[in-house]
């Protein structure tokens, strides 16, 4: 899991960034830093226990079967960029923006994406459990064909997601705005709703 070290800047709560004793508002060098989170993200090698928050990640494809684990991606910015594949284990991916991002086929488990906001999203044939969106926003988004089981959506925003052709066995929608949101071909029974 990554270092919970708090920023070194006087009266920053965030958590400071890999390879640095800051987190990136407060660095001195943030384009290093974001340089670094690049090629880790694009690297094929796994990716473990790294921390940078509230950065900005423009179109890239990251390679199809690498292992995300106990990484801290929050209040960053996803556009465009391709998870399609990838393994998702005990990461962070609270308070994001994901706009055009695909999720083809991931691996997704234990995964926080809580208060994010998804846009135009395709999570299409994922096997997303023990994943938490509670009090997301997902606009245009998709969930087709996954596994969601015991996932969280509970207190969000949902219009024009549909969850069709899912196995929702013990997924929480309690407390959720649905506008549009179709569950054919899935087994709406077993949803939490309360």
């Amino acid at each position: 899991m990554f270092a919970f070290r708090l920023c070194a800047h006087e009266g920053c709560n965030h958590y400071a960034s890999t390879g640095s004793n800051f987190c990136l508002r407060h660095s001195q060098d943030q384009a290093a830093l974001l340089a670094q989170a690049r090629r880790q993200l694009l690297g094929p090698e796994r990716l473990d226990d790294f921390c940078i928050t509230s950065a900005v990640f423009d179109p890239m494809q990251i390679p199809q079967k690498k292992t995300i684990a106990g990484c801290n991606f929050a209040w960053c910015t996803f556009h465009r960029v391709d998870f399609s594949g990838v393994h998702l284990i005990s990461s962070f991916f609270d308070f994001c923006m994901f706009d055009q991002c695909l999720f083809h086929d991931i691996d997704c488990r234990y995964t926080v994406f809580s208060g994010s906001k998804l846009v135009h999203c395709d999570f299409t044939g994922s096997f997303i459990v023990h994943s938490n969106f509670s009090g997301i926003d997902s606009l245009s988004s998709t969930f087709n064909s996954c596994d969601l089981y015991y996932s969280n959506f509970s207190s969000s925003f949902l219009k024009d997601t549909p969850f069709e052709d899912c196995n929702l066995k013990k997924t929480n929608f309690a407390f959720t705005d649905q506008r549009r949101v179709s569950f054919k071909y899935s087994n709406p029974e077993e949803i939490i709703r309360v």
